[in-house]
């Protein structure tokens, strides 16, 4: 996702103003003479709390003193340094506060990772980005920094892909925060690809999403810029640790800082389940982006539309949830599937005799009583060529898939219920013989046809899907 700054002053306050600090206004490798300058010390903490919505222009020298977490050396950020400082308040995020930084010029060679700085805030912004990330914009960096220190080496704070999606106070915790996640790797779709597109002359870069898995199936955005030293590396066939940024973008998502960063040495960990308890609304979903979660796959078997992300609640805490629509669609037909990752068949596996059972939430907007949505099942499927022959409808176990149409904010009930609680029942009763087959398959399928009155807009959207043994 390319992030915009939203630039709109709608008020303009001097904040802050008080003792005396030593401060200098020059571009340098090491700290120059400083000279006096009247102004108050503010936390990146007091700069969250203080910020209620509006936009503020400082008109006083007002300085932060932070240490440099990420830096433009990669070319993966422009004119966009973060840094930390030691005023936070949750425990979880190790009480560092954090914020991006935005600049007017380029700071490759005036902020380095580890640099400990004073930075005047005297005529920057506070402000949300249009992602919804608080940030400090308008930064000159040749008039705002007093480097005091260098060669700190900042720890990133170790997290699971779940921890980073935390909102609580009104805020997601770990926006703007240095990361490690541990055991991860880049889905399936991924491998191979480049990190993003670099310039071909005369084409221009091109900035990509990557989406970054777990084990588990787990999965957030990992914006890669065009302009990275690494854009043009193949992504591997492996797993391992990252570092990054985290950062909302709408969603939270990844800033790759450098490419020693990317620490993929282990063996890929390819998902086949054995069990599954997916909050769709927690994946790497993008508004009207195809589907990219971890181990799912979307096939447009007939027209031309996916599932795809769709994005709804109120700015910034949004909530994403694949969806299914034909709305505007150009083609006579449609036939769009999301398939599961591989499930572990437990009799094949283990020689027993477990059952498998399942439940989800759907929710339906600007439809009518006629289903579009069903469920199928398959042990035939080669986890790549889609043949609907292969597969079992097993939607009579889902009397309460989604039927009462809601054109608001979308009202997800369980299939198999019709309530907000999970109530399994087992799929494995008409889906071949159980232990015949290593994995099997679950897909969300829709049908429609615009010479179909009743299907015309009909959009379904998935909350929750639970996979269990008995």
């Amino acid at each position: 996702m390319i992030q915009k700054n939203n630039k709109n002053i709608l008020i303009v306050i001097a904040l802050f103003v008080g003792s005396a600090f030593v401060f200098s206004c020059k571009k340098y490798t090491t700290p120059p003479a400083k000279s006096a300058v009247t102004g108050a010390s503010v936390s990146i903490q007091q700069l969250r709390s203080s910020y209620v919505g509006m936009n503020t222009k400082f008109t006083a020298n007002t300085l932060l003193n932070v240490v440099v977490t990420a830096d433009e050396t990669s070319g993966n950020l422009y004119k966009q340094v973060y840094v930390r400082d030691n005023s936070g308040t949750v425990a979880q995020t190790g009480f560092y506060g954090a914020i991006s930084l935005h600049f007017i010029h380029g700071t490759q060679g005036i902020l380095s990772v580890g640099d400990s700085v004073a930075i005047n805030l005297n005529g920057a912004i506070l402000a949300k980005s249009t992602g919804g990330s608080l940030e400090i914009d308008s930064l000159d960096p040749y008039t705002c920094i007093n480097k005091l220190k260098t060669g700190l080496n900042p720890i990133p704070l170790t997290a699971s892909i779940p921890q980073l999606y935390t909102y609580t106070g009104g805020q997601f915790i770990y926006d703007a925060q240095l990361v490690k996640l541990n055991n991860v790797e880049f889905i399936k779709p991924n491998v191979g690809t480049t990190y993003a597109v670099a310039q071909q002359a005369p084409a221009a870069p091109q900035n990509v999403n990557k989406f970054v898995c777990d084990s588990f199936g787990n999965t957030i955005i990992a914006y890669n810029s065009g302009y990275a030293n690494f854009a043009s590396t193949l992504i591997p066939n492996n797993s391992g640790t990252m570092v990054a940024i985290a950062n909302l973008y709408t969603t939270m998502q990844l800033s790759l800082r450098s490419f020693p960063d990317i620490n993929l040495t282990n063996s890929y960990n390819p998902i086949v389940y054995d069990t599954i308890t997916q909050n769709f609304a927690y994946q790497a979903l993008s508004s009207k982006g195809i589907i990219m979660a971890a181990g799912w796959k979307s096939i447009a078997y007939a027209g031309n539309l996916n599932w795809q992300g769709l994005q709804y609640g109120v700015a910034p805490n949004w909530k994403y949830s694949p969806s299914a629509s034909n709305y505007k669609t150009t083609d006579i037909r449609n036939d769009i599937w999301l398939v599961s990752p591989p499930i572990k068949d437990y009799a094949y596996s283990h020689g027993g005799s477990i059952t498998k059972y399942m439940d989800f939430s759907s929710a339906l907007q600007y439809g009518t009583s006629k289903r579009l949505l069903s469920v199928m099942v398959s042990r035939s499927y080669d986890g790549t060529n889609l043949i609907p022959s292969q597969w079992t409808d097993i939607s009579g176990f889902y009397p309460a898939i989604s039927t009462n149409s809601s054109n608001g904010y979308p009202s997800f009930k369980y299939a198999h219920g019709n309530n907000n609680i999970y109530s399994p029942v087992p799929i494995a009763l008409t889906v071949g013989t159980s232990g015949s087959t290593p994995t099997f398959y679950v897909a969300f399928r829709y049908q429609s046809s615009t010479n179909d009155v009743d299907s015309t807009g009909a959009t379904y959207l998935l909350g929750t899907f639970v996979l269990r043994n008995n």
